[in-house]
């Protein structure tokens, strides 16, 4: 039989809520395992998950779903946009279920926050990788979401772009969203308010940053 490989060990972890916290650690050692369950993309084998006092690692495929869409907005390093889908409609995509005019005014309000919108009809192939991050980030605001996950947003951006992304970061924490993010840069753990940095699935260290 084959060795069973635990992503990560009996990690408990609290998250209050306004922080921006920073995740570091080796490649495998269980970053992007966290952030995915903690955005209810994968479900842990053991233990509980509460969000404002209420558990929701027992949810059912459709209640994770919708509260999912709810609560969280993803930002990943690959942008993951729809390749043959203008800027507009990938923003648009997270407001399918909402009903009302109010979607188109949102939509043009969040690209127009990410410096886009003059870019409204553009592909992905039309644009920068900067300007698809741009995007991926309008996508992850329209809902207004209370928690912003990022895995590694910078990791496929030059270094003066990657800033450029770290400071809308820094906007979207200012007014209020909790923000998690993966990295492997040490640079932009400046950004943050509280850095957590793990080893084989454990949490090794968990500090405060003096901003």
């Amino acid at each position: 039989m084959g060795e069973t490989i635990h992503a990560l060990d009996n990690l408990s972890l609290e998250i209050g809520s306004g922080e921006f916290i920073a995740i570091i650690g080796p490649s495998g050692c269980g970053k992007s395992t966290l952030l995915n369950i903690l955005g209810l993309l994968d479900t842990p084998d053991g233990g509980e998950y509460t969000i404002d006092g209420k558990r929701v690692d027992d949810l059912s495929n459709k209640q994770r779903a919708r509260f999912r869409n709810e609560v969280f907005g993803f930002v990943f390093q690959s942008f993951n946009l729809l390749p043959r889908t203008s800027a507009y409609d990938n923003v648009l995509l997270p407001l399918k279920y909402r009903k009302g005019d109010s979607r188109d005014q949102k939509v043009r309000e969040v690209l127009a926050s990410v410096g886009l919108s003059d870019r409204l009809k553009s592909r992905p192939n039309q644009l920068s990788g900067g300007q698809q991050q741009r995007v991926a980030i309008a996508r992850a605001l329209v809902n207004e979401p209370k928690i912003i996950l990022a895995d590694e947003p910078t990791g496929n951006l030059d270094t003066k772009t990657g800033l450029e992304i770290m400071d809308l970061f820094k906007e979207i924490h200012r007014i209020g969203t909790t923000v998690v993010m993966v990295t492997h840069n040490n640079e932009l753990l400046h950004y943050a308010t509280r850095v957590i940095a793990m080893k084989d699935g454990k949490i090794v260290e968990d500090r405060k940053n003096a901003n």
